[in-house]
């Protein structure tokens, strides 16, 4: 069967048709709401009052808004994750695809948000007003995927483009929760909200019925006063327990290949004229190995590749929960306290269904603010945190244990991985298992006051970070073979290894302090005009290491590996000079209030902190990654520390370092300039233009597993091969053969080199559309559309698939979270029928079908951009492309249309693209000349687009004056879209560059099949 992707365009223009109409009509709120103060004290209201009119004025500029406590409460939210509301505002979007269907289904992930373009690392979570990412400068999420306590939260700020200068310490958005405050009375809600897969559809993945589910997420907020006008407490517990299962199809070799027999149609029938079918010895060492994968009975793919479905239980466990304490001290002095505690147990997948990774988490969130009015005009407020998020993993088997008499290392830890090209890699996680703990301890003091046309805001902050990891990344070792042929011959060319020393030990116990101070000036220039000006000094220490564990080379080029020095990752701090300005103005033209021009300005920078350094953790002198590269395996596989053992020279390491003399702090340029519209009736529009420019962005890529290229007489790059060793028959006279030396690494002392680097950039542009209204409870929507489009070099500090990333501008095109259009629309109904409404307001049926509200979402937006990759390795060349070549007259992103076939009849002419069976045509690609780089650029094609539409229903009913219940039935993806993940991007494979049969074929899916959720909660 196949399913027909194309058909969400034609939903699209009647979505751009709704935008328009709606972009006439209403806003994002532009006015970041918070509280610095203590619960319901009269004089620290007053003093909030002061404190927030200036923060407000000062991040009017910079496209702010904030998630409110309607929107918390009423809204369908799939895991209940307040964050995921941040993606209803404009230039606010999610990284890219889920990560696999049950993160879909579930509503889990890893929370990655891309705010006006920036990264998702280079983002600030905060609860009021401390800094609460973990130690990869994460979302703070557990182990489960979600952020929970949205009953315990009183709003979200969100700060997306030039926000005033009292934000630091990372380029990207900031998103700040406001914990709710004690009552004078005592207040609480139970709730429990439920979930089972007899309710639910069936993705396209499954069978008859959806394989299991069971979610249960229940517990309790409770405020009340503790000293009667004085003190007030509030307190939330919340539990998750998740049995999820999914249905997972994986790619094995089939019965008749693990036999040497290898036919197009899995028959095991040799036809002599078929160039698809063949005979490969097997060689003895790998039958063991091809036992461990599961026989399939699913769809044959072909070239001895077949799907096999199995079931993958993914269970869950989360408890949470905060409390805080309000007290007024006296008509000037107030303070609260606030103790954030989450621990969380979870089961998250791999590629292949046959292993998980079982993820660990405790996160503990201490916040203490003090406020002192001096006078009307000017209030202190003094903030401590403390924070210890601890992240830990191991692998686990979910079918079977491997025996450890087939482990690739003697006594090792772990089982290490099997990596064929056109089959699911086999094996646990190559990095599991392993722990991150941080500790930061946190001050600031904030003061504000007023002074005639001038509103001042200034202070200073003071994180100090404790890190302490481990790790054991590549201990089990990673076999990588050419193609499936070699796999079965047990690796006679084009075969890699990599694996860790079993002595080699990346422990790490990091310490650094960061320093930032700020002073933000809102002039009030008249009536009609403001102006904002803001500038922020900011910098971290050097990072230092308790365990004197810190390594640099001078020089990688000639360096060698006793040149490895211990010391500070980079010769100078390269945040000595970040200073930040700000600027903004606020325009009402004639005096109109209901015309409101903003434009602003701001530079904002990304620290160099431990998760920028931590992939370096892992590196010689002592952590020692061998590796070996295009050799033949069949002396050596499965042991692999032999395989290293028997290199012909001496055994090289992987090195893993920063750009020691030239590293600088990222720096981003926002700027953005729109108009707000109120309009008759209560609508209100908005239009934005907002761009941003970064600039020493980091990116990390391999600098030595090539020989240095030739230049040919057109200009273009070769990679010669070994003359010792290459097929004479495969030598281009325009490349040719060069020594051993010559046509080994770069430098010959390392196997690869993994540089992190501060040269990249990145451009940003886009036109955001908001609009809404509001007509008290009975009714409120708002819709936001962004049209945008973010182009790079490196979408991320932790690397890429870069062809040969030492010519930068080559790998420049679109960013892997680029999203050209994405629209967004919330909304609440009160059905006009019952009490108080327009019908049916008395008798029986106005009672069934009164007092219902309509709350929900509606999202559609573009694919996230890849391109199509080549696994093609000749012995004698070092260098191997990672992207095809473009043949003559074809588009960059075939995806439309029909295949003109090739592959000896493996594609036939006139395949439907654009469907799950071929969603791209990978007879539009050639497999580059040896030792060339494949013509095709970074990110040409689009994956499929993704809608979703999720909905809830609910009813309070009244038991007393005091107490109520409410009834809530949740809907996500309630008309039952197939939204398809991205399909296999493998073209080509193999010494010979054979096709890939499943190419282009997509098995996942980007978000689940519709579920239901019920819940209850009664308030009192």
């Amino acid at each position: 069967m196949i399913w027909q992707l194309k058909t969400i365009g034609r939903i699209r223009h009647s979505f751009l048709l709704l935008v328009l109409f709606l972009s006439v009509t209403s806003p994002v709120e532009m006015f970041a709401q918070g509280s610095t103060s203590a619960g319901n004290a009269p004089a620290a209201n007053a003093a909030q009052g002061s404190s927030e009119s200036a923060r407000q004025a000062s991040n009017q500029n910079g496209g702010g808004g904030r998630i409110s406590e309607e929107e918390l409460a009423g809204l369908p939210l799939n895991g209940r994750s307040y964050s995921q509301l941040a993606t209803l505002q404009g230039g606010v979007s999610e990284t890219g695809d889920s990560g696999g269907s049950g993160a879909a289904s579930r509503g889990v992930g890893g929370g990655g948000l891309s705010v006006s373009g920036g990264r998702s690392a280079s983002n600030t979570f905060l609860s009021d007003g401390t800094m609460i990412m973990n130690s990869n400068n994460e979302a703070p999420r557990s182990a489960a995927g979600v952020q929970l306590g949205s009953d315990a939260v009183m709003q979200v700020q969100v700060f997306s483009n030039t926000y005033s200068a009292e934000y630091g310490r990372s380029s990207g958005g900031v998103l700040n929760s406001i914990s709710k405050s004690g009552t004078p009375q005592f207040r609480g809600t139970l709730f429990e909200y439920f979930r089972n897969s007899k309710m639910d559809a069936r993705k396209f993945t499954d069978g008859s019925e959806p394989p299991p589910f069971k979610r249960n997420q229940f517990g309790f907020t409770l405020t009340g006063p503790v000293v009667k006008d004085r003190t007030f407490f509030m307190g939330s517990f919340e539990a998750m327990r998740d049995r999820y299962a999914e249905t997972v199809i994986n790619t094995f070799p089939d019965p008749f290949a693990r036999l040497g027999r290898i036919t197009p149609d899995c028959s095991g029938i040799i036809r002599p004229n078929d160039s698809g079918s063949r005979i490969v010895q097997v060689h003895e060492i790998v039958k063991p190995y091809l036992t461990l994968y599961p026989v399939p009975t699913g769809d044959c793919k072909g070239g001895g590749v077949q799907e096999n479905a199995g079931v993958r239980y993914l269970p869950t466990d989360e408890e949470f929960f905060v409390v805080r304490m309000d007290h007024q001290l006296t008509q000037r002095d107030s303070f609260f306290v606030r103790y954030t505690f989450d621990d969380a147990t979870s089961d998250t997948s791999l590629e292949s269904y046959l292993f998980n990774r079982r993820n660990l988490s405790r996160q503990q969130y201490l916040t203490l603010v003090a406020t002192h009015i001096f006078s009307p005009s000017l209030l202190n407020t003094v903030r401590l945190g403390y924070t210890r998020p601890k992240n830990s993993s191991v692998s686990i088997a979910t079918v079977s244990e491997v025996p450890i008499n087939l482990y690739f290392v003697p006594n090792g830890l772990v089982f290490g991985q099997i990596d064929v090209p056109g089959i699911t890699t086999f094996g646990p996680a190559n990095n599991a298992p392993e722990s991150f703990t941080m500790n930061s301890f946190q001050y600031s003091d904030d003061l504000v006051m007023r002074r005639g046309a001038h509103g001042l805001r200034m202070g200073g902050e003071v994180h100090r970070y404790r890190w302490d990891n481990f790790g054991t990344l590549e201990k089990g070792g990673i076999w990588s073979f050419n193609s499936l042929d070699s796999f079965l011959q047990g690796g006679p060319e084009g075969t890699n290894l990599r694996v860790a020393l079993p002595e080699s030990s990346n422990d790490k116990a990091l310490r650094q302090t960061l320093f930032g101070f700020y002073l933000q000036d809102e002039y009030r220039m008249s009536s009609r005009l403001q102006l904002s000006l803001g500038l922020r000094y900011e910098f971290a220490t050097m990072i230092k290491d308790n365990y004197n564990s810190t390594a640099f080379l001078p020089d990688t080029i000639r360096g060698r590996e006793s040149d490895v020095q211990l010391g500070p990752y980079v010769r100078d701090n390269p945040s000595l000079l970040n200073f930040s300005p700000r600027f903004g103005i606020t325009w009402s033209p004639g005096g109109n209030q209901n015309l409101v021009v903003r434009a602003g300005f701001g530079i904002f920078y990304d620290e160099l902190m431990q998760y920028v350094v931590q992939q370096r953790r892992s590196s010689l002198p002592f952590y020692k990654i061998a590796a070996r590269t295009n050799f033949n395996a069949t002396s050596t596989f499965p042991l692999a520390l032999n395989a290293i053992a028997a290199a012909p020279s001496q055994s090289r390491f992987t090195l893993r370092v920063l750009d020691y003399q030239n590293i600088s702090s990222p720096q981003v340029y926002r700027y953005n300039v729109g108009v707000q519209q109120t309009l008759p009736g209560g609508w209100r529009s908005q239009v934005n233009f907002v761009g941003a420019r970064g600039n020493n962005l980091y990116r990390s890529y391999e600098t030595n597993l090539f020989p240095n290229p030739i230049v040919r007489s057109d200009g273009s790059l070769c990679f010669p091969p070994d003359i010792t060793t290459v097929d004479p028959a495969r030598i281009d006279p325009s490349c040719p053969a060069v020594s051993p030396l010559r046509a080994g690494p770069v430098n010959p002392e390392f196997s690869g080199i993994q540089m992190l680097s501060s040269d990249a950039q990145s451009f940003y542009n886009s036109l955001q559309l908001s609009a809404g209204k509001s007509a008290g409870r009975n009714f409120s929507v708002s819709a936001t559309y962004t049209f945008s489009k973010s182009v790079d070099e490196s979408s991320s500090h932790q690397g890429g698939n870069f062809q040969y990333a030492l010519l930068r501008k080559l790998e420049r095109g679109l960013s892997d979270f680029d999203i050209r259009n994405r629209l967004t629309i919330n909304y609440f109904y009160t059905l006009p029928f019952g009490s108080g409404q327009k019908w049916l307001t008395s008798g029986w049926l106005g009672h069934v079908v009164g007092g219902w509200r309509l709350g929900g979402i509606a999202s559609f937006r573009n694919g996230t951009p890849y391109a199509p990759q080549i696994n093609v390795r000749t012995r004698g060349y070092l260098f191997a492309a990672s992207r095809p070549n473009l043949l003559p007259g074809q588009s960059t992103d075939p995806s439309e249309g029909s295949s003109a076939g090739c592959g000896g009849g493996i594609i036939p002419a006139g395949t439907p693209l654009g469907t799950s069976e071929r969603y791209f045509d990978p007879c539009a690609f050639s497999v580059p000349a040896l030792g060339t780089l494949g013509n095709l650029g970074r990110n040409t094609m689009i994956a499929p687009s993704v809608f979703t539409m999720d909905m809830s229903l609910q009813r309070d009913y009244s038991i007393d004056g005091k107490r109520s219940l409410q009834f809530r039935a949740e809907f996500f993806n309630l008309p039952n879209h197939t939204n398809y993940g991205r399909p296999e991007t493998l073209v080509f494979s193999g010494q010979t560059g054979r096709l890939n049969e499943t190419a282009g074929n997509i098995r996942s899916v980007s978000s689940g099949a519709r579920q239901i959720q019920l819940a209850l909660r009664l308030s009192f």
